[in-house]
């Protein structure tokens, strides 16, 4: 791996994803619990918080600062911008768009910073592509406010294979994407990229937004305020494939002993390409199951059994 500038931080192989803590697209939230999951994180050695500048229109970033406390400097946090919004609509969201200019990054760079109430961001990601703005412009700012002190790494989110091994010469430091046993795409070929480049990898929904936990069924629905009412994943005619993870998952956990969320999340840390998974949660006891998942590891013979799915 590159040089990466932990700032003296133990890292831990999972992180608290806290775009719950923005209030919005998760259903029924109550705040009041994911603030105390937040140090129950800290307390069970989860050192990572993985956030957004958009996360509820900048409420995560000042909800994730309230609930770490003093404890703000036992914390590495990663959060992104590049997804920018306009006030409220009538109809109660936002308007976001692509954003990565140079002029953007400044503003929004100086927002999660107040929000976060922090010197240095630890790691700093562009969220999506701007197809608006060349990404050389974004890395060279993003390298000046690295210079300035203003954030200790930078890196990508969503990118592809093409773009990361372009960057990779211009001192980005980490990608970041989803990666799990039912979610693939373009981004294993884009982690590939980076493993190669030497970044630090981080994976987002290594438990495909809770269908890997094993707690929903065919008949599952979701309310108009949860986005996996609308996830393609979620979709009746998807259970077929579904169930055959599933079942694999739930194989290897009886014999192990262990969950299935702990078997899905333990497969993407054992396939070679992930440093962090990043795994949301909306209590303490679920932030106290997610780290289940350390301290122990998969076989060789059970990641290859378990990736077979990938194609069945």
């Amino acid at each position: 791996m590159k040089p990466f500038n932990w700032n003296g931080l133990p890292i831990s192989r999972i992180a608290m994803g806290c775009e719950p803590l923005g209030g919005t697209d998760w259903g029924v939230i109550d705040l009041s619990l994911v603030r105390r999951a937040v140090a129950a994180a800290l307390d069970v050695g989860v050192t990572v918080f993985d956030t957004a500048d958009v996360y509820g229109l900048g409420r995560s970033e000042e909800e994730l600062s309230a609930a770490l406390g003093v404890r703000r400097k036992d914390a590495f946090i990663i959060t992104k911008f590049g997804v920018r919004w306009e006030n409220e609509s009538a109809g109660g969201r936002a308007r976001t768009f692509k954003d990565s200019s140079p002029s953007y990054l400044a503003k929004a760079l100086e927002g999660s910073l107040k929000r976060l109430r922090i010197d240095a961001i630890p790691l700093y990601l562009v969220h999506w592509p701007d197809q608006a703005t060349p990404i050389d412009d974004t890395l060279a700012a993003l390298e000046d406010a690295r210079q300035s002190g203003k954030i200790l790494n930078f890196g990508l989110s969503n990118f592809d294979a093409n773009t990361v091994s372009a960057a990779s010469s211009r001192n980005i430091s980490a990608l970041e994407g989803p990666y799990s046993l039912l979610r693939q795409d373009g981004a294993e070929t884009a982690f590939k990229a980076a493993r190669e480049a030497g970044l630090a990898c981080v994976a987002y929904g290594p438990l495909a937004q809770g269908l890997l936990t094993g707690k929903y069924a065919k008949s599952s629905r979701f309310e108009s305020n949860d986005r996996r009412n609308r996830l393609a994943q979620f979709d009746p005619g998807q259970w077929e494939a579904n169930a055959r993870i599933l079942a694999r998952l739930e194989d290897v956990a009886r014999k192990r002993e262990k969950k299935i969320a702990e078997v899905a999340v333990r497969w993407v840390l054992d396939s070679g390409l992930i440093d962090i998974a990043v795994v949301g949660a909306k209590s303490p006891e679920q932030m106290i199951e997610n780290a289940g998942v350390l301290n122990w590891t998969l076989t060789d013979e059970e990641v290859a059994d378990l990736s077979q799915s990938l194609g069945s």
